[in-house]
């Protein structure tokens, strides 16, 4: 199967540094827990989108408000977009926007883009990526209640679809999301969305020229997950970043009849 790799290197180079950002985000809110005890005795999941999270909104202004001046400055043609949403942006709605993110709810974000009239992917993009440091935060303070939700078909942390894993040092198969940073392990051959453990349901792809990378394909359910073997890597990145440079193996996935419980073609 051939690489149909279809993201331009400037993209790449533009979420490399806003990672390096989430980074550095991370970093100034390590200090402070964002998960009430109390939310350690919940039972279902995801289960950040079932709490309240302690997180300041001062700092969540000023994560957005630095993301969109740094993209003022790589993408001219959005500086004034950025100006117009930083103008209006107070802690009231930025404190909306970190509740609707958290569970990824695109119609508001898409009523904020007709509201200001700007690109509709902008608010979101910038609400989900100052968001992501207080996700993670937050993934790794529940990290052992997490470990009950092994075999959820999205993220038991933050909802994320399970689409996207590696294999460690190890040699085992790891779920890992590209939003929150949890990760959890599981079997090689079995389906991340429906559970199924039929190898003769599960479907591997592999990509010519790409010995680390295949596709996990289910057809009990439609469902997929790419995996990546990180031993044969010669640079790691962040999942956030690797699931971006991968982004081919989704098409070739769907190309194949597969998709997500995200993208409505997973059932």
């Amino acid at each position: 199967m051939s690489n149909t790799n279809v993201v331009e290197e400037s993209y790449e180079k533009l979420q490399a540094e806003i990672e390096e950002l989430i980074k550095g985000w991370r970093k100034s809110i390590n200090e402070t827990a964002v998960v009430k005890e109390s939310s350690f005795e919940l039972i279902s999941s995801p289960l950040i989108p079932q709490l309240d999270l302690e997180a300041d909104m001062n700092q969540y202004h000023l994560f957005i408000i630095e993301l969109f001046d740094f993209l003022a400055e790589r993408q001219p043609e959005n500086h004034e977009y950025c100006d117009i949403l930083k103008e209006n942006l107070t802690i009231d709605i930025v404190s909306k926007w970190f509740k609707e993110v958290i569970t990824v709810n695109r119609s508001y974000f898409h009523a904020v883009a007709e509201q200001y009239q700007v690109p509709e992917w902008l608010p979101l993009f910038a609400a989900e990526q100052a968001a992501r440091p207080f996700l993670q935060k937050a993934a790794a303070e529940l990290e052992t209640v997490l470990t009950k939700f092994q075999h959820d078909p999205c993220c038991p942390a933050c909802g994320e679809p399970a689409r996207f894993a590696v294999v460690g040092k190890k040699g085992k198969k790891e779920l890992t999301c590209p939003r929150c940073l949890h990760s959890r392990e599981e079997k090689k051959l079995r389906c991340a969305h429906c559970g199924t453990e039929d190898h003769t349901q599960m479907i591997v792809m592999k990509v010519d020229g790409e010995e680390g990378a295949e596709i996990h394909g289910c057809q009990t359910c439609k469902g997929y997950t790419k995996v990546i073997d990180m031993r044969k890597l010669l640079k790691k990145e962040t999942p956030a970043l690797m699931d971006i440079k991968t982004i081919h193996l989704d098409y070739i996935a769907q190309e194949n009849g597969f998709g997500t419980a995200e993208d409505g073609k997973y059932h």
